[in-house]
């Protein structure tokens, strides 16, 4: 990870399926569910909890848009909890954990001359066409596109971002400057259009047959923008916010749109009660791999008062200011290595819109802890100095 106390991404649930003090009945709490391939049926559990799964998903396994298509396939349909699909028995392998490519490949991207479902470059800001077929950690292929990789000297992978115009991305400071830049930097370039890093471009085995996305843009940058009052020194990395000014603008499509920034008309979700989602490439126990995740995971947190976060964070010493939020706080469902950056977002339901709520800042050392919520930076304390910086 880029910074060891900065948090991202993780989409697991460690434990067992039932507790051993679950007094629930039985049919509560085992979950019938369908295998790939198989007349058999399986049961609802922990990626970790299944051996069968362990041994199809290392590394890269992932490269096979069969295996992964099986993979996306077994996710249980479980708001609360990462849960897959696993033989009954304990000792069971999937008997043929690959779906078949040999269907009809769909591209529907504008620069394949195929108009996009959303319009020719359309400018619209926070919508996609995703359609949430399968509930899971995973992501769909075309799932939060304006999600970016910040790439460093030797193709080093630190940092997520955020596109917030065709010509920048949103991200956190402390991936562009600090300790840990000077070791890894500088920026390379900035990753978009990104899904499975093994494969170029990304494709999955759907319904209607094989959707593949456009190839990778890395996009080299043209200037970086920290916040003037940002201190890359300083332990409370107050100001965490910093834009990256591209090389040249984006063309949007289905797999590459803005997100909309925080403006007053728009429902950031910063209030008790919301339920906020983050996204990107960071470590998870969800894929047999050593530490980031190689496919973009995503994961719903809730929003936690800056009081009550602050009163969790106290023993750190740590000092929250306005320009600060919290999110998470629940047992193995947390931004982590590998995620600093990334996006903290809101759908507005009454604008049908994604609206960028905070950039991963920091976190504990132990992603998905109870009452060690993950801190963020508020873009909407800071959407002046974005909009002036960034000319929108």
């Amino acid at each position: 990870m880029f910074l060891p106390q900065v948090l991202l991404l993780t989409a697991f649930i460690a434990g067992n399926f039932a507790e051993e003090d679950d007094d629930r009945p039985v049919w509560d709490v085992i979950t019938p569910c369908n295998i790939p391939n198989e007349a058999t049926q399986g049961i609802c559990i922990a990626p970790q909890d299944c051996p069968a799964y362990q041994a199809i998903n290392k590394g890269q396994d992932l490269s096979s848009v069969g295996r992964l298509g099986f993979i996306r396939a077994l996710q249980c349909p479980n708001e609360n909890e990462t849960m897959i699909c696993c033989p009954k028995l304990a000792k069971a392998s999937y008997r043929n954990p690959e779906l078949s490519i040999d269907v009809p490949r769909r591209v529907r991207n504008s620069t394949a001359g195929v108009v996009s479902r959303l319009g020719e470059d359309d400018d619209e800001c926070g919508v996609q066409t995703f359609q949430n077929k399968i509930k899971g950690s995973l992501t769909e292929i075309d799932e939060f596109p304006w999600a970016a990789l910040l790439f460093y000297r030797n193709d080093y992978k630190g940092c997520g971002g955020v596109l917030i115009s065709r010509n920048y991305v949103l991200t956190a400071a402390h991936c562009l400057a600090g300790g840990n830049y000077e070791r890894h930097g500088p920026l390379a370039f900035v990753r978009l259009r990104e899904y499975n890093l093994y494969t170029n471009p990304d494709c999955m085995v759907m319904d209607d047959g094989l959707d593949c996305s456009e190839d990778k843009l890395d996009v080299r940058p043209r200037s970086i923008k920290l916040h003037p009052s940002y201190q890359p020194d300083s332990v409370q990395q107050h100001h965490d916010i910093a834009l990256i000014e591209l090389a040249q603008p984006v063309r949007y499509s289905d797999f590459l749109r803005p997100i909309c920034l925080p403006e007053p008309n728009l429902e950031p979700g910063l209030q008790q009660g919301k339920i906020l989602s983050v996204c990107g490439w960071g470590r998870t126990d969800l894929f047999n791999v050593d530490m980031s995740s190689p496919i973009k995971m995503k994961a719903s947190l809730p929003f936690v008062e800056q009081s009550r976060c602050g009163e969790l964070y106290r023993s750190q010493a740590l000092s929250l200011v306005r320009g600060q939020i919290c999110a998470g706080g629940r047992k193995d469902k947390d931004s982590c290595a590998g995620d600093s950056g990334s996006p903290l977002m809101y759908y507005d339901r009454r604008e049908a819109v994604w609206v960028l709520s905070g950039v991963v800042s920091r976190g504990t050392s132990t992603c998905g802890t109870v009452d060690r919520p993950g801190i963020y930076t508020n873009v909407r304390e800071y959407l002046p100095w974005i909009k002036k910086t960034a000319r929108l």
